[in-house]
């Protein structure tokens, strides 16, 4: 695999030997967006700031709460005078958050300056993207989010894992439909053209955080390393009938694991098989994937396997975007017997009022089930209630 990005990698550096003289002035595009909302939940189990509700923590949390996102983005593009075609882009955050904030995904002294930077770089062969943003086993696949994204926050895959303490019971649950992969860490990926329907992509990055400006040792413990993702999907239009398959898959090497000394780490992997399907104002999606392995577990580790599915239908009529999804995640309980589980129903709604503006709207329900009767007095059920407005220009 790194041959053939090796060998991709002297395609674009042919490309731009070939390229004279720099043309005049790049084509830029600039715009931003900001989202801002309140959620209500009631859950048996707080925790998971700034998740509200709950009666059984030993603090006592409102039973509401806010939470906003302001980013802007630069986009500039142009060709060579071969013909092949570059993209920049900087997505840059542009909120204070200067609060503690780590358990909600952000840093304790605030967000990044930055939350995606690429160059792009196309042409007949396909494209390769160099920087920070999603690999393929993340932007590649289809599944309830396809149907659902333009419905309230994108349902199952949209931010009820923000306003519900899903860890009450396990670590191992994901917050969303993507089981793993290598986050917004640097990386390179190459793309195929699309074929007959069909395209394929792969990725590599040397870890799941690191982002190009600094070299981690070997001897460093946390997080996988040398982060494979690879992804094929499949779209076509049969009459009126829209179709989309995907499949995925990704391999991280385990890093020195911070407990059990002198025991190896086990390998994280990663496939997921998705399906789209969309008929004039509906539209309908699945996906399964499963995981052996993640950060943290040492090959001696049993019963470390973790599945998930989901499923979604959409439907779209004028300004109103409606979405129903349904996603079951079922994480064994590493080095022993049993399965965990987590169900979450989520219905949203967004309405377009033109202009780059929004209004929408999401109410979930989520349940959280231990396999051992250890953990029965840590299993949290909640329902919640999340609305908002954005907007993007």
């Amino acid at each position: 695999m790194k041959k053939a990005l090796l060998g991709t990698t002297a395609i674009v550096g042919a490309s731009l030997l070939m390229a004279g003289p720099a043309a005049a002035k790049p084509e830029l595009t600039i715009g931003g967006a900001l989202d801002f909302q309140v959620g209500w939940t009631s859950q048996d189990r707080e925790g998971w700031s700034p998740t509200p509700g709950g009666t059984q923590g030993s603090t006592t949390e409102r039973g509401f709460s806010m939470f906003q996102k302001t980013f802007l983005y630069f986009k500039a593009t142009d060709k060579t005078d071969s013909g092949m075609t570059w993209a920049f882009r900087v997505d840059l955050n542009a909120d204070s958050d200067g609060g503690p904030g780590g358990s909600a995904g952000q840093s304790s002294s605030g967000r990044d300056n930055a939350d995606k930077t690429t160059l792009t770089l196309s042409d007949a062969w396909g494209s390769m993207m160099v920087g920070a943003d999603y690999g393929p086993a993340h932007t590649w696949f289809f599944g309830a989010k396809t149907a659902v994204k333009d419905a309230g926050t994108g349902g199952v895959d949209g931010n009820w894992a923000r306003w519900f303490n899903r860890t009450s019971v396990t670590t191992r649950f994901e917050s969303s439909t993507s089981a793993r992969d290598s986050t917004t860490s640097s990386k390179i990926m190459y793309a195929t053209p699309r074929v007959a329907g069909f395209a394929g992509a792969v990725s590599y990055a040397p870890d799941r955080t690191t982002i190009g400006r600094f070299r981690e040792p070997d001897s460093t413990t946390g997080l996988e390393r040398n982060f494979w993702e690879a992804a094929v999907n499949y779209v076509n239009k049969f009459g009126d009938f829209d179709v989309g398959l995907s499949g995925t898959y990704d391999h991280a090497d385990a890093r020195n694991p911070a407990v059990g000394a002198g025991t190896s780490g086990k390998d994280t992997q990663v496939w997921s098989l998705g399906a789209t399907a969309g008929y004039g104002s509906w539209k309908v999606g699945g996906r399964y994937a499963h995981r052996d392995g993640q950060e943290g577990d040492l090959s001696t580790f049993t019963n470390t396997d973790y599945d998930q599915w989901d499923l979604g239908v959409g439907y779209t009529t004028g300004p109103w975007s409606l979405g129903l999804s349904f996603l079951r995640q079922e994480a064994g309980v590493a080095n022993s017997t049993g399965t965990d589980s987590n169900d979450v129903w989520a219905f949203g709604t967004t309405y377009d009022m033109g202009g780059g503006l929004q209004l929408y709207g999401d109410l979930f329900h989520a349940n959280v089930t231990a396999a051992t009767a250890s953990q029965k007095n840590s299993e949290n059920s909640a329902t919640g209630l999340i609305t908002g407005v954005r907007v993007k220009f």
